[in-house]
């Protein structure tokens, strides 16, 4: 709704009907609204399911990247620059059309040093165990970060804030039942004790969930 700052004969802001009062340091003036684009180029539309891809796929997990992503790959960093890194790094393309290469993926990115000897398996009682070298004497008290993703249905079980320390050495995660016979890829990394970095986080690989 517009509003007339000055009386009906004066200067408005704001919107009244296909019009816009604007006031700036030149001066005020009135402009149309933009026209909304029904009709996009073949590039745009392509540009619009490549950014609806990558929407679709991170916003599950937007809390982890928002921290994993802290101060990473822009300036503002968190979820927005987890959004630029997947588009940049691990949005590939094949005959088929354009995916997210999972082994392309990150959770996490930083000068913080990355787990040694990092792997994990699965049991039949649904839970899926991670295991690194904590012999290491360096950031004992990092936390884990960590992601078991479906990419089909595109839902994901995410490990921030959790209490893990790199000390351990090794964390079980009992999943949700709907996740038996979903085939997931797993990705871990760490955040530092005062959560001002974080690692490179680092592919585990794909596994089907007994």
């Amino acid at each position: 709704m517009g509003k007339l700052k000055e009386g009906i004969l004066g200067a408005f802001s704001g919107k009244v009907g296909t019009v816009v009062g604007v006031q700036s340091s030149r001066g005020n003036y009135m402009r149309s609204l933009p026209r909304k684009r029904t009709v996009f180029t073949e590039k745009e539309l392509l540009n619009q399911a490549k950014f609806k891809l990558i929407q679709d796929y991170l916003k599950p997990v937007q809390e982890l990247l928002t921290v994993g992503y802290k101060g990473y790959f822009t300036k503002t960093g968190g979820y927005r620059a987890a959004i630029a890194y997947t588009r940049k790094h691990a949005l590939v393309a094949d005959d088929a059309g354009f995916y997210i290469d999972p082994a392309l993926f990150k959770i996490s990115g930083g000068d913080l040093e990355q787990a040694l000897n990092p792997n994990f398996n699965h049991t039949e009682q649904g839970v899926l165990q991670f295991s690194w070298d904590a012999t290491q004497n360096i950031g004992l008290a990092d936390q884990l970060l960590a992601l078991v993703y479906d990419p089909i249905a595109k839902e994901g079980i995410s490990v921030v804030y959790d209490g893990t320390l790199r000390k351990s050495g090794n964390f079980s995660l009992q999943l949700p039942l709907d996740f038996t016979k979903r085939e997931v890829d797993v990705y871990m990394g760490f955040m530092a004790a005062d959560r001002s970095r974080q690692s490179d986080s680092q592919y585990l690989g794909r596994v089907k969930l007994i």
